[in-house]
């Protein structure tokens, strides 16, 4: 395997994380403060921790789409 595909699969699986949490912070609900709960997990969020979540999971398709073009201009 290429370097260029063991990166492909480090950044997809990075991404595939980042995607994971941002859905299941998409989910939360509001507690009194404003800031994202869940009762469950007894765990509190602050309101940026979904647009960072959202940011690397855009970042990392970003980077996929780039290293995918790479990858089968090479070929």
């Amino acid at each position: 395997m290429t370097k260029h595909g063991i990166l492909l699969i480090i950044i997809v699986s990075v991404t595939t994380v980042f995607a994971w949490v941002y859905m299941q912070r998409l989910k939360l609900d509001y507690n009194s403060e404003g800031r994202f709960y869940s009762l469950q997990d007894g765990v509190v969020y602050n309101e940026q921790a979904i647009a960072v979540y959202g940011f690397f999971t855009f970042l990392g398709l970003v980077l996929t789409g780039i290293l995918i073009i790479k990858i089968t201009k090479k070929k």
